[in-house]
């Protein structure tokens, strides 16, 4: 009786191992994966400002989209080593923002920031200064937690120029406990008409031992294994919280940011990540340098091929996916701060050119790839070299109260493009 138990045990135990191995040679046949949700995490740490961090001195292949191997600094970005003191005879800018800014999908030189750089050298309003430019993007940032790293972080450089890559499809999101789902990151609550800080993720149960040795192993695990990439990816698609009841077009984004929110939850997202956009814009006035908000864009509003942005658009029952884009770029035109809309001249570029900006292995989805940092960082030194850095008169200080509407697009002239 026990011989014939442990025997099948063990035709159990060696039909799933089978089980496994086979589906993990098809899933690498079919080219079907999702590396970039593992992998990571031993180049991360806790942060006490703002949840999360990039280990300083950390690196190591970064298998996301692309396979890049990553350096970080010994002041936490990924970048070149930057000294604290600006050298003489330099203009400083400094880049807040997500993933799409920490660019671990392409190496250093052909990330946007970097091109920004190359490209104002020789801009006629520099006045013969050094361009620097320092990479603070960080995964899954939201615009609170950009915020407390140019508080804590970005001003020990002294930046006369402060560049806020704001990227629409999760920025919004990151923004709000409830959509975010993340008990271990800075949020910012309005109260009594105000902003105020919710940095209760300092005193949650687990919040340091997030990188232990297991959770480490994990996602070493996650980063190698197709089987395991699938399960993880299953799990966040239909664990995804969406308040309107669709589910995501693009995997860690939500469709709910194409239209105006309807949705109490997502209207106090929107409010709280206006005037999330106010206090920095005040910030930076006050340290006397100049701010500029750069929209970046996602996938599916650029793709050259309109077929799924047309049936997105009418699923939703909108005429066109730039809503988030002309929300931001509203908000920044009322509170008189420099703004690049980069979505709408990203689809119509990769129209004509019939050109993936997005997306590596033949994914149309994901991250901007060589091409789209190229685009980028060429439409982002134009606009600094032309209307940030030419002399105009100092920005007012906003007093930081709560809205009480959206921001409408009625007054404002929109950049349209008829080949949706």
């Amino acid at each position: 009786m026990v011989k014939r138990f442990a025997s099948n045990l063990f035709l159990l135990i060696m039909s799933v191992i089978l089980t496994l191995v086979f589906a993990e040679v098809a899933l690498r046949i079919a080219h079907i994966g999702y590396p970039s949700l593992g992998g990571k995490l031993a180049i991360f740490t806790w942060d006490p400002y703002t949840g999360v961090g990039l280990r300083p001195g950390a690196s190591g292949w970064a298998h996301t989209e692309a396979d890049v191997f990553v350096s970080i600094n010994q002041g936490g970005m990924h970048d070149r080593e930057h000294n604290l003191q600006k050298p003489p005879n330099t203009y400083r800018i400094a880049v807040l923002g997500d993933s799409f800014t920490e660019a671990f999908q392409v190496p250093v030189d052909k990330a946007f920031w970097s091109v920004l750089e190359r490209k104002l050298d020789g801009c006629p309003a520099l006045g013969g200064k050094k361009v620097e430019t320092l990479n603070f993007g960080v995964s899954g940032f939201g615009t609170a937690q950009e915020l407390e790293m140019l508080r804590h972080r970005a001003w020990q450089y002294s930046p006369d120029l402060v560049l806020l890559a704001f990227f629409t499809g999760n920025d919004i999101q990151n923004n709000n406990r409830i959509l975010q789902q993340d008990p271990y990151r800075p949020y910012y609550i309005e109260k009594d008409g105000k902003l105020a800080l919710d940095n209760s993720f300092l005193s949650e149960p687990g919040f340091r031992s997030r990188f232990d040795k297991a959770h480490l192993f994990l996602s070493w695990a996650v980063a190698h294994s197709r089987v395991l990439q699938v399960m993880a990816a299953a799990k966040n698609y239909w664990s995804s919280k969406n308040i309107d009841g669709v589910k995501p077009t693009e995997m860690g984004l939500d469709d709910a940011i194409y239209h105006a929110p309807t949705d109490p939850v997502w209207q106090d997202a929107w409010h709280v990540t206006d005037d999330l956009l106010i206090s920095m814009n005040n910030e930076v006035i006050t340290h006397g340098a100049k701010f500029l908000v750069v929209t970046l864009s996602s996938g599916i509003q650029v793709d050259p091929d309109p077929t799924q942005r047309q049936q997105l658009m009418k699923r939703l029952g909108v005429s066109d996916l730039f809503y988030p884009d002309y929300r931001v770029r509203d908000v920044a035109m009322r509170e008189h701060i420099p703004v690049e809309t980069l979505a709408p001249i990203f689809q119509q570029y990769a129209i004509e050119h019939g050109t993936q900006l997005h997306g590596f292995r033949g994914s149309r989805q994901g991250h901007w790839n060589e091409a789209g940092h190229e685009l980028a960082g060429e439409l982002i030194a134009n606009k600094v070299c032309t209307e940030v850095l030419p002399s105009k008169p100092a920005g007012t200080l906003i007093p930081n109260v709560a809205h009480n509407s959206g921001v409408g697009l009625t007054d404002s002239q929109p950049i349209t493009n008829k080949a949706n």
